[in-house]
């Protein structure tokens, strides 16, 4: 049986408020919010991510917790010369 994405998100919804709470209004609200979420999660880019990251070491660093590293250049995972190169395609002028 094929369960659309929306579904299996009602499904969720339901299993946490109860059967008598999911209404129509409600569910399409948490609905828009959900996506409004995931379309700015999409809308990072590399440069994002690295600001992120340091934005999150430094936080790491003040808490005195262990602190996560940027990868090595040529290390597994870590962004390649043309990861570079195509971000600075996408690039916004001032």
């Amino acid at each position: 049986m094929f369960v659309s994405y929306r579904m299996k998100f009602m499904l969720e919804i339901i299993a946490i408020f109860g059967f008598g709470v999911v209404v129509s209004v409600i569910f399409d609200q948490i609905w828009k919010q959900h996506r409004q979420k995931e379309q700015e999660m999409a809308k990072t880019g590399l440069y994002s991510n690295i600001h992120a990251k340091r934005e999150r070491i430094e936080k790491q660093k003040a808490e005195g917790k262990p602190v996560e590293r940027m990868r090595k250049v040529g290390a597994k995972g870590a962004p390649t010369a043309s990861d570079f190169k195509a971000a600075a395609k996408t690039v916004k002028k001032k």
